[in-house]
Protein backbone atom coordinates (compact mmCIF):
# COMPACT_ATOMS: atom_id res chain seq x y z
CA UNK A 1 0.00 0.00 0.00
CA UNK A 2 1.52 3.22 -1.38
CA UNK A 3 1.30 6.37 1.14
CA UNK A 4 -1.09 7.75 -1.10
CA UNK A 5 -3.63 5.06 -0.88
CA UNK A 6 -3.04 4.14 2.68
CA UNK A 7 -3.52 7.96 3.53
CA UNK A 8 -6.84 7.93 1.00
CA UNK A 9 -8.29 4.61 3.01
CA UNK A 10 -9.34 6.93 5.95
CA UNK A 11 -13.15 7.79 5.77
CA UNK A 12 -13.79 11.31 4.14
CA UNK A 13 -16.28 12.45 6.98
CA UNK A 14 -13.02 12.02 9.37
CA UNK A 15 -10.68 13.72 7.19
CA UNK A 16 -12.79 16.35 7.18
CA UNK A 17 -12.37 17.08 10.85
CA UNK A 18 -8.50 18.62 10.01
CA UNK A 19 -7.48 18.19 6.23
CA UNK A 20 -9.10 21.74 5.88
CA UNK A 21 -7.11 23.66 8.60
CA UNK A 22 -4.12 21.52 7.00
CA UNK A 23 -5.03 22.75 3.91
CA UNK A 24 -5.03 26.08 5.12
CA UNK A 25 -1.39 26.40 6.62
CA UNK A 26 0.02 24.30 3.29
CA UNK A 27 0.90 21.51 5.49
CA UNK A 28 1.47 18.26 3.60
CA UNK A 29 0.84 15.26 5.06
CA UNK A 30 2.50 11.70 4.19
CA UNK A 31 2.32 8.23 5.92
CA UNK A 32 4.73 8.12 8.82
CA UNK A 33 4.76 4.83 10.72
CA UNK A 34 1.12 3.75 11.35
CA UNK A 35 -0.30 7.61 11.29
CA UNK A 36 0.75 10.45 9.22
CA UNK A 37 2.32 13.60 9.77
CA UNK A 38 3.65 16.56 8.43
CA UNK A 39 4.78 20.01 8.39
CA UNK A 40 4.18 23.16 6.17
CA UNK A 41 4.55 27.30 6.14
CA UNK A 42 3.05 29.71 4.03
CA UNK A 43 1.79 33.63 4.81
CA UNK A 44 0.72 33.16 7.67
CA UNK A 45 2.64 31.38 9.93
CA UNK A 46 4.16 27.78 9.97
CA UNK A 47 3.33 24.64 11.65
CA UNK A 48 3.20 20.60 11.67
CA UNK A 49 0.12 17.89 12.42
CA UNK A 50 0.01 14.34 13.47
CA UNK A 51 -2.65 12.24 12.95
CA UNK A 52 -3.88 8.30 13.18
CA UNK A 53 -7.11 7.00 12.59
CA UNK A 54 -8.73 4.64 15.25
CA UNK A 55 -10.70 2.08 13.06
CA UNK A 56 -13.11 4.35 10.37
CA UNK A 57 -15.14 6.33 12.82
CA UNK A 58 -12.74 8.21 15.39
CA UNK A 59 -9.25 10.09 14.53
CA UNK A 60 -6.60 10.72 17.69
CA UNK A 61 -4.31 13.80 15.87
CA UNK A 62 -2.35 16.88 17.17
CA UNK A 63 -1.40 19.79 15.95
CA UNK A 64 0.69 22.95 16.09
CA UNK A 65 0.90 26.31 14.66
CA UNK A 66 2.98 29.60 15.30
CA UNK A 67 1.41 32.79 13.81
CA UNK A 68 3.28 35.04 11.76
CA UNK A 69 -0.17 37.38 10.89
CA UNK A 70 -3.59 37.40 11.55
CA UNK A 71 -5.56 34.48 9.94
CA UNK A 72 -9.54 33.73 9.92
CA UNK A 73 -9.16 29.86 10.33
CA UNK A 74 -12.15 27.65 9.18
CA UNK A 75 -13.27 24.28 10.09
CA UNK A 76 -15.96 22.36 7.76
CA UNK A 77 -16.82 19.36 9.26
CA UNK A 78 -19.00 16.49 6.52
CA UNK A 79 -20.53 14.82 10.13
CA UNK A 80 -21.31 15.94 13.69
CA UNK A 81 -18.13 14.95 15.89
CA UNK A 82 -17.27 14.47 19.27
CA UNK A 83 -14.49 15.70 20.55
CA UNK A 84 -12.06 15.44 23.65
CA UNK A 85 -8.99 17.68 23.37
CA UNK A 86 -5.85 19.42 25.19
CA UNK A 87 -5.15 22.91 24.46
CA UNK A 88 -2.68 25.79 24.49
CA UNK A 89 -3.70 29.02 26.10
CA UNK A 90 -3.30 30.69 22.56
CA UNK A 91 -6.07 28.49 21.39
CA UNK A 92 -8.45 28.34 24.62
CA UNK A 93 -9.37 32.45 22.99
CA UNK A 94 -10.41 30.61 20.01
CA UNK A 95 -12.65 27.98 21.43
CA UNK A 96 -16.22 29.95 21.98
CA UNK A 97 -16.14 31.37 18.17
CA UNK A 98 -15.27 27.96 16.60
CA UNK A 99 -16.67 25.44 19.12
CA UNK A 100 -20.79 25.19 19.57
CA UNK A 101 -20.96 24.83 23.19
CA UNK A 102 -17.53 24.43 24.84
CA UNK A 103 -17.43 21.96 28.16
CA UNK A 104 -14.17 22.93 30.03
CA UNK A 105 -12.99 20.47 32.11
CA UNK A 106 -10.24 20.78 35.16
CA UNK A 107 -7.69 23.66 34.54
CA UNK A 108 -9.54 25.18 31.57
CA UNK A 109 -7.04 23.23 29.12
CA UNK A 110 -9.03 20.16 28.39
CA UNK A 111 -12.50 20.93 26.21
CA UNK A 112 -15.07 17.95 25.95
CA UNK A 113 -17.92 19.18 23.22
CA UNK A 114 -20.27 17.85 20.59
CA UNK A 115 -19.89 19.88 17.07
CA UNK A 116 -22.77 19.50 14.59
CA UNK A 117 -21.28 19.65 10.97
CA UNK A 118 -21.12 22.58 8.94
CA UNK A 119 -18.44 25.49 8.45
CA UNK A 120 -17.04 27.70 11.35
CA UNK A 121 -14.69 30.07 11.50
CA UNK A 122 -12.35 32.07 14.06
CA UNK A 123 -9.53 34.39 14.06
CA UNK A 124 -5.61 33.43 15.12
CA UNK A 125 -3.64 36.05 16.23
CA UNK A 126 -0.53 37.10 15.10
CA UNK A 127 2.65 35.57 17.95
CA UNK A 128 -0.19 33.22 19.09
CA UNK A 129 1.09 29.65 19.12
CA UNK A 130 -2.22 27.12 19.16
CA UNK A 131 -1.80 23.87 19.82
CA UNK A 132 -4.47 21.18 20.06
CA UNK A 133 -3.88 17.10 21.32
CA UNK A 134 -7.76 15.54 20.09
CA UNK A 135 -9.83 12.35 20.05
CA UNK A 136 -13.08 13.23 17.85
CA UNK A 137 -15.28 10.66 17.15
CA UNK A 138 -18.37 10.43 14.63
CA UNK A 139 -21.55 9.14 15.61
CA UNK A 140 -20.91 5.44 13.89
CA UNK A 141 -18.53 4.65 16.64
CA UNK A 142 -20.78 4.62 19.38
CA UNK A 143 -23.31 3.04 17.02
CA UNK A 144 -20.81 -0.29 16.22
CA UNK A 145 -20.41 -0.35 20.60
CA UNK A 146 -23.98 -0.67 21.01
CA UNK A 147 -24.66 -3.17 18.76
CA UNK A 148 -21.94 -5.54 20.03
CA UNK A 149 -23.29 -4.37 23.99
CA UNK A 150 -26.48 -3.30 23.51
CA UNK A 151 -27.23 -0.50 25.81
CA UNK A 152 -23.63 -0.36 27.53
CA UNK A 153 -22.65 2.93 25.44
CA UNK A 154 -26.63 4.36 24.62
CA UNK A 155 -26.04 8.15 25.05
CA UNK A 156 -22.34 7.77 25.12
CA UNK A 157 -22.29 10.51 21.98
CA UNK A 158 -24.49 13.40 23.11
CA UNK A 159 -22.43 12.40 26.72
CA UNK A 160 -19.08 14.11 25.24
CA UNK A 161 -21.33 17.78 24.94
CA UNK A 162 -22.17 17.90 28.74
CA UNK A 163 -19.52 18.51 31.70
CA UNK A 164 -17.73 15.59 33.23
CA UNK A 165 -16.57 15.34 36.80
CA UNK A 166 -13.75 15.58 38.11
CA UNK A 167 -12.96 11.63 38.02
CA UNK A 168 -14.29 11.74 34.63
CA UNK A 169 -12.17 14.47 33.48
CA UNK A 170 -9.14 12.75 34.78
CA UNK A 171 -9.74 9.58 32.40
CA UNK A 172 -10.07 11.93 29.42
CA UNK A 173 -6.83 13.42 30.43
CA UNK A 174 -5.10 10.10 30.68
CA UNK A 175 -6.23 8.89 27.23
CA UNK A 176 -5.00 12.45 25.73
CA UNK A 177 -1.66 12.37 27.48
CA UNK A 178 -1.36 8.75 25.95
CA UNK A 179 -2.26 9.44 22.33
CA UNK A 180 0.36 11.42 21.50
CA UNK A 181 2.16 11.54 18.46
CA UNK A 182 3.71 8.11 17.85
CA UNK A 183 5.68 6.38 15.07
CA UNK A 184 6.18 3.19 16.54
CA UNK A 185 5.47 -0.45 15.19
CA UNK A 186 3.01 -1.31 17.61
CA UNK A 187 1.50 2.44 18.85
CA UNK A 188 -1.80 2.02 16.19
CA UNK A 189 -2.59 -1.04 18.45
CA UNK A 190 -1.77 0.97 21.67
CA UNK A 191 -3.76 4.06 20.62
CA UNK A 192 -6.53 2.19 20.13
CA UNK A 193 -6.62 0.31 23.37
CA UNK A 194 -6.12 3.18 25.40
CA UNK A 195 -9.01 5.25 23.57
CA UNK A 196 -10.94 2.25 23.62
CA UNK A 197 -10.28 2.03 27.59
CA UNK A 198 -11.25 5.69 27.86
CA UNK A 199 -14.72 4.75 26.32
CA UNK A 200 -15.18 1.95 28.50
CA UNK A 201 -14.50 3.97 31.45
CA UNK A 202 -16.67 6.48 31.13
CA UNK A 203 -19.59 4.54 29.68
CA UNK A 204 -19.07 2.46 33.56
CA UNK A 205 -18.56 5.66 35.41
CA UNK A 206 -21.77 7.33 33.69
CA UNK A 207 -23.71 3.81 34.23
CA UNK A 208 -22.91 4.14 38.11
CA UNK A 209 -24.00 7.44 38.86
CA UNK A 210 -28.01 7.39 39.12
CA UNK A 211 -28.06 11.40 38.69
CA UNK A 212 -26.37 11.21 35.76
CA UNK A 213 -26.99 8.68 33.29
CA UNK A 214 -25.82 8.42 30.10
CA UNK A 215 -29.47 7.20 28.24
CA UNK A 216 -31.90 9.85 27.76
CA UNK A 217 -34.48 10.54 30.76
CA UNK A 218 -38.23 10.70 30.23
CA UNK A 219 -37.87 14.19 30.28
CA UNK A 220 -34.84 14.45 28.06
CA UNK A 221 -36.60 11.90 25.40
CA UNK A 222 -39.71 14.30 25.38
CA UNK A 223 -37.52 17.39 24.51
CA UNK A 224 -35.54 15.55 21.66
CA UNK A 225 -38.77 14.14 20.06
CA UNK A 226 -40.41 17.56 19.85
CA UNK A 227 -37.30 19.21 18.39
CA UNK A 228 -37.55 16.57 15.68
CA UNK A 229 -40.94 17.47 15.18
CA UNK A 230 -39.69 20.74 15.24
CA UNK A 231 -37.04 20.01 12.62
CA UNK A 232 -39.02 17.97 10.30
CA UNK A 233 -41.69 21.00 10.12
CA UNK A 234 -39.39 23.17 9.13
CA UNK A 235 -37.86 21.11 6.62
CA UNK A 236 -40.73 20.74 4.90
CA UNK A 237 -41.50 23.94 4.80
CA UNK A 238 -38.23 24.51 2.83
CA UNK A 239 -39.39 21.99 0.38
CA UNK A 240 -37.12 19.48 1.59
CA UNK A 241 -37.52 15.41 2.09
CA UNK A 242 -36.76 14.85 6.07
CA UNK A 243 -33.52 12.78 6.23
CA UNK A 244 -32.59 10.52 9.26
CA UNK A 245 -28.75 11.84 8.64
CA UNK A 246 -29.34 15.45 8.43
CA UNK A 247 -31.92 15.27 11.22
CA UNK A 248 -29.51 13.84 13.93
CA UNK A 249 -26.95 16.30 12.90
CA UNK A 250 -29.09 19.33 13.33
CA UNK A 251 -30.08 17.86 16.65
CA UNK A 252 -25.97 17.05 17.62
CA UNK A 253 -27.43 13.28 18.26
CA UNK A 254 -26.18 10.21 16.89
CA UNK A 255 -28.95 8.38 14.57
CA UNK A 256 -29.68 5.62 16.83
CA UNK A 257 -30.16 7.62 20.08
CA UNK A 258 -32.72 9.77 18.01
CA UNK A 259 -34.42 6.96 16.70
CA UNK A 260 -34.59 5.43 20.21
CA UNK A 261 -35.83 8.38 21.90
CA UNK A 262 -38.94 9.15 18.98
CA UNK A 263 -39.71 5.80 19.18
CA UNK A 264 -40.06 5.59 23.07
CA UNK A 265 -41.61 9.01 23.08
CA UNK A 266 -44.15 8.45 20.74
CA UNK A 267 -44.45 4.85 20.30
CA UNK A 268 -43.61 5.32 15.80
CA UNK A 269 -40.44 6.10 14.06
CA UNK A 270 -39.07 8.67 13.21
CA UNK A 271 -38.99 7.85 9.43
CA UNK A 272 -42.82 7.20 9.81
CA UNK A 273 -43.60 9.94 11.23
CA UNK A 274 -41.75 12.25 9.22
CA UNK A 275 -43.74 10.44 5.92
CA UNK A 276 -47.19 10.66 7.55
CA UNK A 277 -46.48 14.50 7.95
CA UNK A 278 -45.78 14.61 4.57
CA UNK A 279 -48.33 13.07 3.38
CA UNK A 280 -50.83 15.52 5.85
CA UNK A 281 -49.05 18.58 4.29
CA UNK A 282 -49.93 17.07 0.66
CA UNK A 283 -53.51 16.40 1.48
CA UNK A 284 -53.91 20.18 2.59
CA UNK A 285 -52.52 21.42 -1.00
CA UNK A 286 -54.18 19.54 -3.24
CA UNK A 287 -57.59 20.10 -1.23
CA UNK A 288 -56.77 23.76 -1.87
CA UNK A 289 -56.85 23.21 -5.57
CA UNK A 290 -52.83 22.53 -6.26
CA UNK A 291 -51.52 20.59 -8.86
CA UNK A 292 -49.73 16.76 -8.63
CA UNK A 293 -46.59 18.69 -10.20
CA UNK A 294 -46.57 22.01 -7.54
CA UNK A 295 -47.22 19.37 -4.26
CA UNK A 296 -44.33 17.38 -5.37
CA UNK A 297 -42.34 19.78 -6.13
CA UNK A 298 -42.91 21.84 -2.98
CA UNK A 299 -42.52 18.93 -1.05
CA UNK A 300 -39.15 17.83 -2.04
CA UNK A 301 -40.60 14.45 -4.53
CA UNK A 302 -38.26 14.26 -7.42
CA UNK A 303 -40.71 13.76 -9.25
CA UNK A 304 -44.45 14.08 -9.53
CA UNK A 305 -44.99 10.44 -10.43
CA UNK A 306 -43.13 9.68 -7.07
CA UNK A 307 -45.06 11.83 -5.21
CA UNK A 308 -48.07 9.78 -7.01
CA UNK A 309 -46.76 6.43 -5.90
CA UNK A 310 -46.22 7.36 -2.42
CA UNK A 311 -49.47 8.78 -1.73
CA UNK A 312 -51.69 6.08 -3.37
CA UNK A 313 -49.93 3.80 -1.30
CA UNK A 314 -50.41 5.85 2.09
CA UNK A 315 -53.92 6.68 1.38
CA UNK A 316 -55.48 3.79 -1.22
CA UNK A 317 -55.62 6.62 -3.77
CA UNK A 318 -54.40 8.74 -6.30
CA UNK A 319 -53.69 12.81 -5.47
CA UNK A 320 -55.53 13.22 -8.44
CA UNK A 321 -58.98 11.52 -6.97
CA UNK A 322 -57.96 13.06 -3.38
CA UNK A 323 -57.75 16.69 -5.13
CA UNK A 324 -61.22 15.99 -7.45
CA UNK A 325 -62.67 14.64 -4.47
CA UNK A 326 -62.20 18.23 -2.43
CA UNK A 327 -63.62 20.29 -5.44
CA UNK A 328 -66.44 18.33 -6.34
Amino acid sequence: MTDASAYNAIPRAVRSLYEPQLEQFGIVVRRNGEGWSGTGRNAWGRGSAWGMPVGDFCIVFSHEVYMERDMALVESPESAYACVCMVSEDSKATMPRMIDRPRALLDGSLYSFVQPAGSFSGTLRRGGLYSSRCICFLPQYFEELDVRWPGAFSGMFERFGRTWDEAQSRIIMSALLGTGPQYRSGSALLIQARVEQMVAELAASCAGDEGERCGASARERGRLALEAQAAIERMLDEGRAPGLDELSSMLFVSRSHLCSAFSRETGQSIGRYAKARRIERAKVLLASGDSVAYVAARLGWPRPSAFSQAFKQATGISPTEWRDAYEG
